[in-house]
């Protein structure tokens, strides 16, 4: 059967016909779909439908009803330390789908950075865990403005090692040599020895004693050496942490490195978990089946709302090449 034929007699689902395609595209450099339309492709024009048929293989792996759903609406705005509507906003990752929420938890990162890092606005914080998981754009920039803006910036990942690989040498130096605080459990290699350096050195007195037949001599001397040396933070056990702190020119801390264990109040903790109160539900929908179809409803509508959104700039530019 002729490939033109089976084209027209394979139908597939709407979710999947998109992810193929844009597979297709991008394995194939964006010939494979278009071939019966355009026969030739030469230079930059080749070339730069091949970079975006590339970009097509992330974009279609997140066309997902559910994503659309989470994504569209009007419930709040991002700007979660504004004085007149504060919010909490807990987002998290999924394992299994890594690559692809992270793009979309990208974007929401990127777009609450810009909104509440301004003035007369409320105290705040961003704390993220797994930080290599997602992608942050404008993270040394936040790190490094956040503070006088009353925004607190907290990062949590297993080794310096992930945030190089994920973000690249320079962008993860940047952050790594910005951040004023530093809390570490056992880490061991580069990650160990880059502790160990930032914490410095210090002045150690050390003896040593000789014996002989006749006589005991003792020897003292001084030389600098590793405050905590990276074989101490190699072998740290559960709850014993080192790091550093900063301080301010009204609160100053006379011993901004430490090497100790936190103790965590275990009661407390009951006591605080126990008048945690239920998240509150905003949408009440009765049964799985109604929210399949409500679901599925919100995604046609945003597919709709693009090809009228297209079919609006295809009119505005014929007229504009008219106009000329």
């Amino acid at each position: 059967m002729p490939s033109q034929d089976t084209f027209g007699k394979v139908r597939l689902k709407e979710k999947v016909e998109s992810r193929v395609r844009g597979d297709l595209s991008a394995r194939f450099g964006g010939e494979c779909l278009e071939t019966y339309r355009v026969k030739t492709r030469k230079g930059a024009g080749c070339l730069a439908y091949g970079q975006i048929a590339s970009a097509k293989i992330p974009l279609s792996r997140m066309i997902s009803p559910q994503l659309y759903w989470i994504m569209t609406g009007n419930d709040f705005t991002l700007d979660i330390n504004n004085p007149e509507h504060p919010k909490i906003l807990c987002v998290g990752n999924n394992p299994d789908r890594q690559n692809i929420y992270g793009a979309a938890l990208g974007l929401y990162n990127s777009r609450i950075v810009k909104l509440i890092n301004k003035k007369n606005m409320l105290k705040s914080g961003v704390v993220i865990d797994e930080l290599p998981t997602i992608y942050f754009k404008g993270l040394d920039n936040l790190i490094a403005t956040a503070r006088s803006n009353k925004v607190a910036v907290c990062l949590g990942f297993q080794d310096f090692s992930q945030l190089k690989r994920d973000y690249g040498d320079k962008e993860a130096a940047v952050v790594m040599n910005t951040v004023g605080n530093i809390f570490s459990g056992q880490v061991v290699g580069e990650t160990a020895k880059t502790l160990s350096e930032r914490f410095g050195k210090v002045l150690q007195k050390r003896q040593s004693i000789s014996i002989n037949r006749q006589d005991v001599s003792h020897s003292f001397n001084t030389q600098m050496d590793s405050l905590i040396p990276a074989s101490k933070i190699s072998t740290l056990t559960q709850g014993m942490f080192v790091g550093a702190v900063s301080d301010n020119f009204d609160e100053r801390i006379d011993q901004k490195i430490f090497h100790a264990e936190i103790v965590v109040d275990t009661k407390a903790v009951a006591r605080e978990e126990k008048a945690y109160k239920p998240i509150p539900i905003l949408t009440d929908i009765p049964t799985k089946e109604a929210m399949d179809i409500a679901i599925q409803d919100n995604y046609n509508q945003v597919k709709q709302d693009v090809r009228e959104i297209v079919l609006r700039e295809k009119v505005r530019l014929a007229r504009e090449a008219n106009s000329d």
